[in-house]
């Protein structure tokens, strides 16, 4: 039996894991990133040009790049966002010095064009990642998405193919992802339209692009109205590969912010319940979840500022609680990208002479690199608290989530401990694994949940490794409070 209790010592909990019960197979597109033309990501964030005195890589900040490359970001979304709603891509090729200058009506600034396809492409392939492009739905056409992808992905002498190879890239670049517009239900959008209207424009840009490439992952543009999505699902599933969700939240207090991911988990259950009800049988799970935009935004994050935020440890556990989301729900949910990777709502801050880099991005590593292919059924017992402000009432302060490779030759046990004070004594029990009697447990942490890392103490929040001895099929570890946490077993 699991059980929990509140004693003397503590919050105390059991945690119970059968190798044998699995759930799914985690895309590692969950663990994705997104980049866009806003504030200083892209300019003074990836991008400084050939000519600065920042150290550089072919205009690449080589700073940005080592630390990207740490997180092995599985894709990278580009140019928005918002942006891409009043973008036209043949602004950013060809020669940088003959590319155009021009005003950005989605977010009213200035855009010199100087980082565009070919440098988002040779980012990409930098760091290792798969590019995924969002298309221009707004004041763009289907006919211009699709000459994109046919100067991104054709290989014959038509006129954009060659164009590319005129510009010095001879191979294509073989873009497989694609969104189909951003946010068209807002109306702060460009060409902001209704379900019904944009479920055409779906099947008709989808109709040309795939006549370029048929072998497209493409995005519908989904939201939080239940009739939006199932307007666009109903009239436009046989066109699109995934169906998209944007989530921000921004709460004062700890307990609050490392509950969200409860509430973005009960949204994409509901996404997942819709997309199943919608459509029809003989497609039954061809349209996947893209979370394609999430993150926290605090009131500080502006436009005008270039929307940066100071993030701390209780920023980097709501990220570890996504994870266990997307764990839970590899069925359904197969993309995810945090907003955003550099200095917007950032995971990496830069000045012009270093960076740093936040809780969340801390939590990207913690679980790329100590997370495996395979989702385990974790059951947890212990106490629970009310987020009122997030209508749950039981939210349980430990929330954990297994991993394993398929061969089950390790093990990885997560935690995330919601308390602010406590530690929580767990009793853990292994089931359908032979575990060795070490592990090496690898803990996100600092000395409140309100820590953070700066230019001045770049290192107050940080992941810590230490070696746990007496692994076994039962046996005890203490998770502590505030704390994510990952026991990689073998």
């Amino acid at each position: 039996m699991l059980r929990s209790e509140v004693s003397e010592l503590g919050v105390r909990a059991e945690v119970y894991v059968d190798a044998r019960e699995q759930v799914g197979i985690i895309d590692r597109n969950v663990y994705g990133h997104f980049i866009e033309h806003l504030g200083r990501c892209i300019y003074g964030g990836v991008w400084v040009g050939e000519g600065s005195g920042i150290p550089n890589m072919r205009g690449f900040r080589r700073d940005v790049l080592e630390a990207v490359k740490a997180i092995r970001p599985p894709v990278l979304r580009w140019p928005g966002g918002n942006f891409a709603s009043g973008y036209h891509w043949e602004d950013g090729i060809g020669r940088r010095d003959m590319r155009p200058v021009r005003y950005d009506l989605a977010w009213e600034a200035v855009e010199p064009n100087q980082f565009g396809t070919h440098e988002f492409i040779e980012f990409c392939r930098l760091v290792g990642a798969e590019p995924y492009i969002c298309v221009n739905t707004g004041s763009g056409t289907a006919e211009e998405a699709a000459r994109w992808v046919e100067y991104c992905n054709r290989v014959d002498v038509s006129h954009y193919a060659s164009l590319r190879a005129a510009n010095g890239q001879g191979e294509p670049f073989r873009v497989k992802y694609w969104g189909i517009g951003n946010e068209v239900y807002g109306s702060w959008q460009i060409g902001h339209v209704d379900a019904g209207t944009y479920a055409k424009q779906v099947v008709e840009f989808a109709k040309l692009m795939r006549r370029v490439d048929h072998g497209l992952k493409l995005v519908a543009v989904g939201c939080e109205s239940e009739e939006w999505n199932h307007e666009v699902l109903r009239k436009s599933h046989e066109a699109i590969d995934y169906i998209s969700l944007h989530k921000y939240y921004s709460y004062e207090d700890t307990l609050t912010i490392v509950a969200t991911p409860l509430e973005a988990e009960r949204s994409l259950r509901h996404l997942a319940g819709l997309i199943d009800a919608t459509v029809p049988a003989r497609r039954a799970g061809t349209v996947k979840i893209a979370f394609d935009e999430w993150n926290v935004w605090y009131p500080e994050a502006r436009a005008e500022t270039g929307l940066t935020e100071k993030l701390t440890l209780r920023d980097g556990l709501f990220a570890a609680g996504m994870f266990h989301v997307f764990h839970r729900l590899c069925n359904h949910v197969t993309m995810a990208n945090l907003a955003q990777l550099v200095n917007v709502l950032p995971a990496i801050v830069t000045s012009e002479t270093g960076i740093y880099v936040n809780p969340v991005y801390l939590a990207f590593q913690l679980y790329v690199n100590h997370s495996s292919e395979v989702a385990l059924r974790t059951r947890t017992s212990v106490e629970t608290y009310e987020a009122a402000k997030l209508s749950l009432s039981q939210v349980p302060l430990l929330d954990c989530s297994a991993t394993a490779d398929h061969n089950l030759s390790r093990l990885y046990l997560a935690g995330v401990n919601r308390s602010e004070a406590e530690d929580i004594e767990t009793l853990v029990e292994l089931r359908g694994v032979t575990p060795a009697n070490h592990a090496a447990a690898h803990e996100l942490n600092a000395r409140s949940a309100t820590s953070a890392n700066d230019f001045d103490r770049p290192d107050d929040v940080q992941v810590r490794v230490k070696s746990v001895e007496g692994v076994a099929e039962r046996f005890t570890y203490v998770f502590p409070a505030h704390s994510a946490t990952i026991l990689a077993i073998p």
